[in-house]
């Protein structure tokens, strides 16, 4: 899988100049939200090709789930619809792989992966210093499943683990905010 991922982003830094270049002279952002990173090309004034990753733990506390450990990494297009560097309304999609570990009361652990992609829609303002700030929101769609287990007791939490997974399957509104620079 790595092997793929590596190939596409060889073939979108090739390609590149076939799409042409933004006459701007910031060509890479970086954006940050603390737990996802996405560092981004632009390809011209309005389109943008990236990779992000990110890594959260966040603890639950219901229905015998004690932590939810995701970590992702993908590949993201940006358009915007005046241009990237600037105050404009943007669509980004976000095409992640990533996994799950879900740690229940008894201190087993559920492990998951699979694909998952985003479309969000939403705001950036740019700022003279190549400061920007990005808003937004849109659907995630995500196919993980159980790879492994490592059970402690016969308490029967990987039913309940599974259902925590279904339940992120499909999220209806993702929000997003980004702080990053430009250069």
């Amino acid at each position: 899988m790595k092997k793929y991922l590596i190939a596409i982003i060889i073939i979108l830094y090739i390609a590149s100049p076939l799409y042409g270049q933004s006459a701007d002279e910031k060509k890479f952002s970086f954006r940050t939200a603390l737990v996802a990173h996405a560092f981004t090309y632009n390809l011209d004034k309005q389109n943008g090709v990236g990779f992000h990753g990110g890594q959260f733990t966040t603890e639950i506390n219901e229905d015998n789930i004690e932590t939810l450990e995701k970590s992702f990494y993908g590949f993201n297009y940006s358009y915007g619809f005046e241009c990237l560097n600037c105050d404009s309304y943007f669509v980004v999609t976000f095409l992640n792989n990533g996994s799950s570990v879900i740690k229940t009361d008894d201190g087993s652990k559920y492990n998951y992966s699979g694909w998952s992609l985003s479309v969000v829609g939403g705001y950036s303002w740019y700022f003279e210093n190549n400061f920007s700030v990005v808003l937004g929101a849109g659907p995630l769609f995500s196919n993980e499943s159980r790879e492994s287990e490592s059970i402690k007791s016969s308490n029967g939490y990987g039913t309940d683990a599974d259902e925590r997974i279904e339940k992120l399957n499909f999220l209806p509104f993702v929000p997003l905010l980004f702080v990053g620079l430009s250069f």
